[in-house]
C-alpha cells in the first residue's frame, strides 16, 4: 500500500491509508503520540514551537480518528 502522499506535513489530517481501514486507525493513533511526545518534551524544554507543533500534530490524528470508523 505505502504512503500516498510524501508531502503531507505532519500536522495535516488528510487520510494516509484507506478510510475506514484499521491500518487508518493505527496511523491516526501514531500521529496522536508522537504530537503527545513533541508537546511533552516541547513543554519541558521551554521550546514552544515544538509544544505548538505537538499540539497540532495530536489534534490531528484525534481528527482523523473521528473520521475513521475501523473500531
Amino acid at each position: 500500500m505505502g504512503h500516498m502522499d510524501h508531502d503531507r506535513p505532519d500536522d495535516s489530517n488528510a487520510p494516509r491509508h484507506t478510510p475506514g481501514s484499521v491500518a487508518e486507525e493505527t496511523s491516526a493513533t501514531g500521529q496522536r503520540i508522537k504530537g503527545a511526545i513533541k508537546d511533552a518534551v516541547g513543554d519541558l524544554t521551554d521550546n514552544e514551537s515544538l509544544e505548538k507543533k505537538g499540539e497540532r500534530e495530536n489534534a490531528a490524528g484525534i481528527n482523523r480518528q473521528r473520521k475513521n470508523d475501523a473500531v
